[in-house]
């Protein structure tokens, strides 16, 4: 059975002080910020991040859609809670699918920002390199692509690549996080670099976590996209 994203667990933002000019099928032409959190979280696991993005236009935040107990929930399964590996890229696919199938669903004809925490951000990656067209911007906070080399990613990976202008994406990582493998790191700078419009920071000290340096980065980065 394909994973799905509850909706009536999205929680939803609005800001205060909308675009002047507004006219598309939504009948806003507001932007949408769609967050997702990482592993063993939850939709409200990021919500204190909101009033410091200033992000205009309505931010949701989404729930994975596989349980892992009271109030924990998973993009994926991780292949081992003891040491760190990447996860299989069919996993992933399915998550992204699920997440392409909600945008359909609740934000058809929307520009939508894509946001993702670790393994949130796996997941945005992978449904940005699965639809392109449909992805204004996307910001990766501690976080991996996965599959990059896969024979199953060539054709995607070369259409993102050729598209002109290249999807602005931004990449914030600690040099002390001990979750994500630095060689995971690496490779993703490497992919993002080669894929997108890319805006990178490393945070000294950082582990996985987000700081306020960070977050006025995040800021500074959706407020020339949005």
């Amino acid at each position: 059975m394909a994973l799905t994203i509850d909706d009536a667990a999205t929680v939803r933002r609005t800001s205060p002080s909308p675009p002047a000019s507004s006219a598309a099928s939504d009948g806003t032409g507001r932007p949408l910020l769609v967050v997702l959190h990482g592993y063993g979280a939850s939709e409200r696991d990021l919500l204190p991040l909101w009033p410091h993005l200033g992000f205009d236009g309505e931010t949701v935040f989404l729930r994975a859609p596989l349980a892992l107990g009271p109030g924990a929930w998973a993009w994926f399964p991780l292949p081992s809670l003891e040491a760190i590996e990447l996860p299989s890229l069919p996993a992933v696919r399915e998550a992204a699918d699920a997440l392409l199938s909600w945008l359909a669903a609740h934000a058809a004809g929307r520009r939508v920002v894509l946001a993702g925490f670790s393994q949130g951000s796996t997941v945005a990656l992978q449904a940005l390199r699965t639809a392109p067209e449909l992805v204004a911007g996307v910001v990766v906070l501690s976080g991996f692509v996965a599959g990059v080399g896969d024979a199953a990613t060539a054709e995607d990976d070369a259409r993102l690549a050729a598209l002109d202008p290249r999807v602005p994406a931004f990449f914030g990582h600690g040099t002390a996080d001990p979750v994500i493998p630095p060689v995971a790191t690496e490779l993703t700078g490497e992919w993002l670099t080669a894929h997108t419009d890319l805006v990178e920071r490393a945070y000294p000290g950082l582990p996985h976590a987000i700081d306020g340096t960070e977050l006025a980065d995040v800021r500074a980065f959706l407020a020339g996209i949005a």
